[in-house]
């Protein structure tokens, strides 16, 4: 392994204090009224439900304390903005930084301590950023065209998704950066960063627990008509020990499986299956590969966008990826089973179960 990579895993799993105790009562956020979008709260099992500012595109802290949403603003000139508004309402939404683009490329590091957020113009080169939440203090780490990032379990370790253009199919790599703690050196973004993979065809990187990174590999692009499919591939953290995790049948016209979210205990992985008007939760055996449906699989299909943290529950909507009035917030079992609604008429949900 190479040095600064061993400095970096070292570095992963020195930063666990940063890790806060989880909160005593989880925070779940949805949003109603897609015309005029609302977060609202409640406590994970949907109790206690309670509108909390106009916006959208809502992710819970880890310690369910925040919630990051996304407000796009009036007026001609208004640029996108991520507010950080508390979950229990103590204090008003405060503005962290203007010109947010791609919500989802975005992550809450373990502690609650920093996200990362892509920045910049709505058209060109935009930048991955590194926001302290508590001074709002940035820190640039690449410049680009991004399509995943995901912290270490620790949080001292990014893993991203970066392109060169905007061309298609993306030309991405995967990559790391070094999250260094206070009191050590200063080093340059170059220093910090590393290329885990060189075919440009890799990218939507997802940091697991047990199995290093899983992450999206773009096949078969001269043999399909409409572009490459997608398949989940795993790495060790040196980006070495690629292993194809799936084997997925992807028709003519969709692009296949995109990872979602891992289990902070088990093997438990969520992808999400797209394609031309088609959206639907897979759940896939980290060790395996082995997917199935989380519910039937069609146009209007559960839309999966968190686990729990010992993998038992997945979050999601129903009615398809398109925001509606008729959409249902749902808990299912990860192994199937009665789903339970948390919350109707609403989408976008996210928690810190």
């Amino acid at each position: 392994m190479p040095a600064k990579l061993r400095c970096a895993v070292a570095l992963a799993a020195a930063s666990a204090f940063l890790l806060a105790p989880a909160a005593a009562q989880a925070t779940l956020a949805f949003v109603r009224n897609p015309l005029h979008p609302v977060v609202w709260v409640a406590a994970d099992n949907g109790r206690g439900a309670h509108r909390l500012v106009a916006g959208s595109n809502p992710h819970v802290s880890p310690d369910g304390k925040v919630i990051a949403l996304l407000n796009q603003g009036s007026g001609g000139k208004a640029q996108p903005e991520l507010i950080l508004a508390p979950a229990d309402g103590s204090a008003p939404p405060s503005r962290l930084v203007n010109g947010w683009r791609d919500p989802s490329v975005f992550a809450w590091s373990p502690g609650s301590k920093w996200v990362a957020a892509v920045l910049g113009p709505e058209v060109g080169r935009q930048r991955l950023v590194l926001i302290d939440t508590v001074t709002g203090a940035q820190r640039t780490i690449a410049r680009g065209f991004f399509n995943g990032v995901s912290f270490a379990p620790g949080g001292g370790v990014l893993v991203y998704g970066r392109a060169a253009s905007e061309r298609f199919p993306p030309r991405s790599d995967v990559y790391t950066y070094e999250i260094r703690l206070p009191g050590m050196p200063n080093a340059q973004v170059s220093q910090l960063t590393q290329r885990l993979t060189t075919d440009r065809r890799s990218g939507y990187p997802l940091w697991t627990v047990n199995d290093g990174i899983v992450f999206v590999r773009q096949l078969g692009a001269r043999k399909r008509r409409y572009g490459p499919k997608n398949e989940l591939f795993r790495m060790n953290l040196a980006g070495e020990r690629v292993h194809r995790l799936t084997h997925s049948k992807v028709g003519p016209l969709a692009q296949g499986l995109f990872p979602t979210a891992y289990s902070t205990k088990g093997r438990h992985l969520l992808a999400q299956f797209e394609g031309q008007d088609l959206s639907y939760a897979v759940t896939v055996n980290g060790r395996t590969g082995a997917q199935r449906p989380l519910v039937k699989a069609t146009e209007q299909g559960v839309v999966g966008t968190a686990l729990s943290a010992n993998g038992k529950f997945v979050l999601g909507s129903t009615g398809g990826f398109e925001p509606s009035p008729r959409h249902n917030v749902v808990r299912i079992p990860y192994r199937g089973g009665r789903q339970r609604v948390l919350a109707r008429n609403a989408y976008e949900p996210d928690w810190s179960r």
